[in-house]
């Protein structure tokens, strides 16, 4: 008969990983089982293959939105990939016996619903408690009823923290009788220390993936009762596994394969994972904090034949900080490194490990080479601890052609260098570039530009367009560029969009075009289609856009339209597209907002706030656009200038809007200005209006002198009450002048008034009297007693 060997492991785990291996070489068995789900086995060829590059994980997903995802990760120290690579090597079957994925799945979505309705029903009964001021003396704190973990518990048994706990008890292990008897007994803690736990949905299915897995066990021995089997499991499972397999396991497992909660519509694929999000597993106890340092452990154990090499691992992890600092300017001596390993040996001896632990480590580091100042060195703990390691899937391996596409654009555009988890940035001319032969290489960057725009539509996190120093630059783009495993979830999920990037966001811009509300909306979407080179979404953009501006649309929301228009037409040429419906779109938006403009316009305050961009923005659009009827906007500027019912705000900014451009001559102007700043006109109102007259161009404002020659004689019109009541509109106008345009401004008002401008700028940067300061501080006082008094009509 074949004999079945059972060998417990903690997941990435450099020592776990070396002494399987050892346990397979010496055993030679017929068949590896190992814990994981057991219906991606079809997966394992591609993560053990030679061009692919650890960390990777297996991604199981739903194929119907919303996505479910659950991610198996493996490393190069991982015991289970260790087993699936001896298998290879070998030509020995390997295979997954957890349960299948779609299990997993719907175990996940069904821990996320509970969640979910335990923290609203905990709002429900703090709004309750808040309603009725009572509070129960005995429920104590959220805090205190959380229950300690498996690991939390372990680490109130010991004294230390667990992480230190299990190197010095298990990676400083010496043979593998040594570890396969502390794991045993660490399972049997684990399982222990989880009683408390043993009712919950938890529990629950934690004891149906062991009914499973002695399943799988069972029929695998069936197959072939003379075969040698190792069986790699968690060792929490390992006494479980153990137990024989009965009838009762049978219904229970087949109960679960037919239940709702096995997910059977989903797919799976091999992707790159990277140590940094390893290292988020902190609150998994059998995660890996500092996967950096554990590749350390397992180099350094490979290095010396098996060895715990516990010396060689810390000697290199103090180096490794001490090269990261001199290499990035700081100051770390050999003498340092020295003292910081004797002094993390001592640190280890008086916990009662062989080796240092890597707190042990991160503490001498802190107090030899950072002087005592973790700040000195975080970064370069950093870098030691977790690295910027990230895996790499051969082509053929990835199950979705979205990846297959993300990795084939990746190659053609030269981005693959930004196929990382740093940032970094990417600057772009999307101009043609005549010094090279061929098309493709002319327009790289623009369609460059056309995939980043893409992955930004699909948000996937790996593009974000930052603002380039020339705000005038069309030609020109600059991106930031990082990779994260949750940029490879995304590029999944896109594969329920499409078979490519291009289809899939052409699929997510239809769906938010179809969910607009407004010409708003639409526009910024025919913008993003536009800067994406989707041409077909272009053309279904440009019909949503018309369909929208039909209706009564607010004429705030028209013009930001005609600004995002505006900018697709000036990046026309540039990108290559065909923007032949552009224009007359533009044109039929522009006639309606010059119709709608004064009857919008009389308006409460914070509509015209809202109305005040629109007015810019299309007085902008209507410079540089030769085909938009200039004529017509300056008459409805006009028209709005002179309308006494307008909002002061619009109708100052409409007639400074015409002097910046000379389409209004001096005397209208001063008309103007002398209707609204007027001695029987509201002063706020008249504040009001100056502060949009200011808005639009404030060397224009200040070059005419005949301006602050009319608010000088508005503000010497003015008692004390009406002054202080426009000063507030007046100061807010002026927060938004330069130094240098203060100081211009100030020299014509001392040319108005008759003072020496040396004279004035002295007395105004003097330093105040104790007279004067007690007479500011009174008037700061009046004001706040003023507005503390006011009656706001409540």
């Amino acid at each position: 008969m074949g004999k079945i060997t059972y060998f417990g492991i903690r997941h990435l785990s450099p020592v776990c990983a070396y002494y399987l291996r050892e346990l397979l070489q010496n055993e030679e068995p017929g068949l590896v089982l190992i814990e994981g789900p057991s219906d991606l086995n079809g997966l394992m060829d591609g993560l053990v293959s030679e061009e692919a590059e650890l960390p990777a994980a297996i991604l199981a997903y739903t194929k119907e939105p919303p996505v479910e995802t659950v991610l198996y990760p493996f490393a190069e120290f991982s015991p289970e990939y260790q087993a699936i690579l001896w298998a290879k090597e070998k030509g020995v079957k390997a295979r997954f016996i957890d349960l299948p994925s779609g299990i997993a799945l719907g175990y996940y979505k069904e821990l996320r619903r509970r969640a979910e309705e335990a923290e609203e029903e905990m709002s429900s009964r703090q709004s309750t408690d808040e309603d009725g001021d009572k509070e129960d003396p005995d429920s104590g704190s959220p805090e205190q009823n959380r229950k300690l973990s498996v690991y939390e518990q372990i680490e109130q048994l010991t004294g230390i923290p667990h992480d230190s706990f299990w190197e010095y008890t298990f990676e400083g292990c010496s043979d593998r009788e040594e570890l396969a008897s502390a794991m045993e007994k660490y399972g049997a803690s684990l399982r222990e220390f989880s009683e408390a736990d043993k009712d919950s949905y938890k529990a629950e299915h934690e004891a149906l993936r062991e009914c499973f897995m002695r399943r799988m066990i069972a029929e695998a021995a069936a197959e072939d009762p003379d075969r040698n089997i190792v069986v790699v499991t968690g060792a929490f499972h390992t006494a479980a596994v153990k137990e024989a397999y009965s009838e009762d396991d049978r219904k229970k497992t087949d109960a679960a394969l037919a239940g709702k909660q096995n997910l059977k519509d989903c797919n799976a694929t091999l992707m790159p994972y990277s140590y940094y999000r390893l290292s988020e597993h902190s609150g998994y106890g059998a995660g890996a904090k500092a996967p950096g340092y554990f590749e350390i452990l397992w180099r350094c154990r490979n290095a010396s034949g098996g060895a715990p090499g516990g010396d060689m691992a810390a000697s290199e992890y103090l180096t490794r900080v001490a090269a990261y600092q001199r290499l990035h300017g700081g100051m770390a001596s050999s003498a340092q490194v020295i003292e910081a390993l004797r002094l993390a040996k001592e640190l280890a001896a008086m916990n009662g490990g062989k080796y240092p632990a890597l707190a042990d480590l991160r503490s001498s580091a802190v107090t030899c080479i950072g002087e005592g100042s973790f700040a000195e060195i975080a970064t370069a703990v950093a870098s030691t601890e977790i690295g910027t390691r990230i895996g790499q899937m051969p082509e053929g391996t990835v199950c979705t052609s979205v990846q297959e596409d993300f990795l084939r654009q990746l190659k053609v555009l030269k981005l693959e260098r930004f196929r990382s988890s740093e940032r970094q940035d990417l600057e772009l001319d999307l101009r043609e570039n005549l010094r090279v032969k061929s098309q493709e290489a002319a327009f790289l960057d623009l369609n460059r530009s056309f995939f980043l725009h893409r992955m930004s539509v699909l948000q996937t996190g790996f593009s974000k367009q930052e603002k380039y120093r020339q705000d005038t630059a069309t030609w020109a783009e600059k991106w930031s560029l990082q990779w994260t495993p949750e940029t490879e979830i995304r590029i999944v999920e896109a594969s329920l969009k499409g078979d490519t990037l291009e289809e899939a966001a052409v699929t997510v811009l239809g769906e938010m075009l179809r969910a607009a509300e407004n010409v708003k909306q639409t526009s910024a979407i025919l913008a993003k289609a536009l800067e994406a080179g989707l041409t077909v979404c272009v053309r279904e953009a440009i019909y949503a856009v018309q369909n929208s501006a039909a209706g009564n649309e607010a004429i705030q929301d028209v013009g930001c339209a005609i600004g995002d228009l505006s900018l697709t037409v000036r990046f026309g040429n540039i990108r290559r597209m065909d923007l032949s419906g552009i224009e007359p779109l533009m044109e039929r938006l522009f006639l309606k907002f010059c119709l709608n403009l004064q009857k919008e316009c009389i308006c409460d305050e914070a509509a015209a706030k809202a109305i005040l961009p629109a007015l810019a923005t299309v007085w902008d659009a209507v410079q540089i656009h030769e085909f938009l009827d200039k004529n017509r906007l300056i008459h409805a500027y006009m028209e709005l200038a002179e309308d006494d019912m307008a909002n002061p705000l619009l109708s100052g900014f409409a007639c400074g809007a015409l002097a910046e451009r000379g389409d209004i001559d001096a005397e209208k102007l001063y008309a103007l200005m002398e209707r609204h700043l007027a001695k029987g006109m509201p002063s706020a109102d008249g504040a009001y209006w100056f502060e949009g007259l200011a808005e639009k161009n404030h060397r224009a404002l200040i070059a005419r002198l005949g301006i602050w020659e009319h608010l000088a004689a508005y503000i010497r019109s003015l008692d004390e009450e009406e002054f202080r009541s426009a000063a507030i509109c007046l100061r807010r106008t002026f927060s938004t002048f330069s130094p240098a345009e203060k100081l211009d401004i100030a020299e014509n008002i001392c040319e108005i008034l008759g003072v020496n401008a040396t004279s004035a700028a002295a007395y105004v940067n003097g330093t105040l009297t104790e007279e004067e300061s007690q007479a500011v501080h009174e008037a700061e006082q009046n004001a706040i007693g003023d507005v503390d008094d006011f009656d706001f009509d409540i």
